[in-house]
């Protein structure tokens, strides 16, 4: 039997969180065992599977670690660090977002390549620790960003630089249909499979809860049901996934 244990400090529970919803399935798939309990003021995430599944749910556990931290750490690091004065909260939230998710794969590699073989990893003691490395490249983007802002506001660029970090994106998904179902914005695959939902008041915690995770999952192709979503937030959509979007009113 394989077996390995995540863990984080309780402050960082959202980490642990993400990692559980990623590897939920593939844990079922393979038969697997996955157990998370809090102790002493730590989250910790037990996994276990066959023997002759060490390597495969290994890789995917790497890869949802990496992804943890930079969805967790990257995204609060430019949080406190980013200033760019006279822009929206709906505007620098997304802004932030897109920049968090800008060269994930760039952020991997240098995780993966502090990363040794493990049964066990604290992911907090992990990163602060092994991956300075990482701030001096968040530490160099906010630099850049507050050096241009204003350049980027007054010229009007801004949004041409938010349209092309979220179409760089990786894609974790080829299409998501939104709805607004029963007063909550849904997210769905073409099949129908349900990927997110959220309540939704049209305040601006609410636009932002949507828009970060659809610049999350970076879809190839958006079908907004407008007629349901309301003109504010299709707007938004379409504003920001530039060519990617069909508004079915």
């Amino acid at each position: 039997m394989f077996e390995m244990t995540l863990s984080t400090i309780k402050a960082r529970n959202k980490d642990i969180s993400f990692i559980i919803n990623k590897l939920r399935p593939v844990v079922k798939n393979i038969n697997g065992i996955m157990v998370c309990e809090e102790f002493d003021g730590r989250v910790k995430l037990a996994i276990a599977a066959h023997e002759n599944k060490k390597d495969y749910l290994f890789s995917l556990a790497i890869d949802a670690v990496c992804e943890a931290i930079i969805r967790g750490y990257k995204e609060d690091y430019l949080k406190k660090h980013l200033k760019i004065k006279f822009l929206g909260r709906v505007a620098l939230a997304t802004f932030i977002k897109a920049l968090t998710m800008f060269d994930k794969q760039g952020d991997k590699d240098i995780i993966k390549k502090q990363l040794t073989p493990f049964s066990e990893l604290n992911i907090d003691s992990f990163y602060n620790f092994r991956l300075w490395e990482l701030e001096k490249r968040w530490k160099d983007i906010c630099l850049l960003v507050s050096e241009n802002s204003s350049h980027l506001l007054v010229s009007g660029s801004f949004q041409e630089l938010m349209k092309f970090l979220i179409s760089t994106n990786e894609p974790e998904i080829d299409e998501v249909l939104v709805h607004r179902k029963n007063g909550k914005i849904v997210f769905e695959e073409k099949d129908g499979k349900e990927l997110a939902k959220f309540s939704y008041k049209n305040d601006d915690n609410d636009k932002i809860s949507v828009l970060s995770e659809l610049i999350s999952f970076a879809p190839e192709k958006i079908i907004v049901f407008g007629g349901e979503v309301g003109d504010e937030l299709s707007e938004l959509i379409i504003s920001l996934f530039d060519g990617k979007v069909t508004n079915r009113k």
